[in-house]
């Protein structure tokens, strides 16, 4: 062997060496960068859903070998006995099942949420039951406004009272009193505000002023303030005459919408995200997942419901009736945390654009 090959031989197993190492650190590199692209939000809907569908698989195999089955409970502690009998090989099979999930749960989350929201489609048996839900939401909103303006009536009719007997008392005893600056004119233009009618007096600017600050409510009863507290509550949830969606969760979602008065409210953060402060933008990541997690498994219980159902009503119609009783319930509970993520979300939204608006 020539002295000018030794080098080459002596280097090649270094050089596989090198190969090998950078494939490998390659393969790691490009799952780390997989795995750092996909949330919690995600994560979390597609983890519930492969434990949730493996439990349903391993119950209905124990209901199949056990006739009759036996107590449910019985049967539930078996199935989560088998569970976590499981091999490292199908240990290593659900995890990959769950990152593949969590892939497609991730790309579908937004769209999760726009069909909460209600966006079903114009035509057909959806666009029909749409509109019908968007009655039902615009009646309700009617319903709470108009109770609001008669609990307001009321609560005004007694504050007067009180008012006009405060002056009395004030100018019999000769002593000085707030209520002795309210003319009646003032009065009468405060209740026709209230009332959401044509004021019949004529005030000046400073008249008019003083009348709106009049603190009213102090002499009326708390019990109304408590209820109009509640109706005004309610009416938040609410957004404006003629802009309801079929969903309570697009009706609340839509009410936050309607404050930032933007015509396309998807690039709202966008536009302002890398000037906001890392407080409020950590805030809005934080909140922002949270509604997508709900959102996602809203889907993720109707989906594991229909395969409990599936797989066992067949054999054990109590089982599936106990499935659907859970699962519907479920659904409804996620539901619901879903329209309170949506609130607390909308109020960050407002808060964002309004920064926004008042620094430019």
């Amino acid at each position: 062997m020539s002295e000018g090959q030794a080098p080459t031989t002596v280097a090649k197993p270094a050089v596989d060496e090198l190969s090998s190492s950078k494939a490998t650190e390659t393969l790691s590199q490009f799952v780390a960068r997989v795995l750092n692209q996909l949330s919690l939000s995600a994560w979390l809907p597609s983890a519930a859903l492969v434990l949730s569908l493996d439990f349903v698989f391993n119950l209905g195999a124990v209901l199949d070998r056990v006739t009759p089955p036996g107590n449910a409970w019985s049967a539930m502690t078996a199935a989560f006995r088998a569970m976590t009998e499981v091999n490292i090989g199908g240990s290593l099979l659900l995890f990959v099942a769950v990152v593949v999930l969590t892939i497609f749960t991730q790309a579908f989350s937004f769209e999760a949420i726009r069909f909460l929201e209600g966006y079903w489609g114009v035509r057909g048996p959806a666009g029909w039951f749409a509109r019908w839900r968007c009655r039902h939401f615009e009646k309700r909103a009617e319903t709470l406004r108009t109770t609001q303006t008669k609990l307001t009536k009321l609560a005004w009719r007694e504050a007067r009272v009180a008012i006009e007997r405060s002056q009395a008392a004030v100018t019999n005893a000769g002593s000085d009193d707030e209520t002795r600056s309210w003319t009646p004119d003032m009065l009468n233009f405060l209740g026709a505000m209230l009332a959401e009618q044509e004021p019949t007096v004529n005030l000046g600017k400073p008249e008019i002023a003083q009348a709106l600050h009049i603190p009213w409510q102090r002499y009326a009863s708390p019990d109304y303030f408590r209820r109009l507290v509640v109706i005004d509550k309610k009416l938040r949830d609410f957004p404006k005459t003629g802009r309801g969606l079929p969903t309570r969760f697009g009706n609340v979602m839509r009410a936050s919408e309607d404050q930032i008065h933007r015509s396309h409210v998807e690039t709202a953060v966008l536009d302002v995200y890398d000037t906001l402060p890392l407080a409020l933008r950590l805030l809005h990541d934080d909140h922002r997942n949270r509604l997508d997690l709900y959102a996602s498994m809203v889907f993720v219980e109707l989906l594991v419901t229909a395969v409990a159902v599936i797989r066992v009503v067949p054999q054990h119609w109590e089982f599936g009736l106990a499935a659907v009783v859970a699962g519907l319930g479920a659904c409804w509970l996620t539901y619901r945390a879903a329209v309170a993520a949506a609130r607390t979300y909308g109020v960050i939204l407002v808060n964002i654009t309004q920064r926004f608006q008042s620094s430019s």
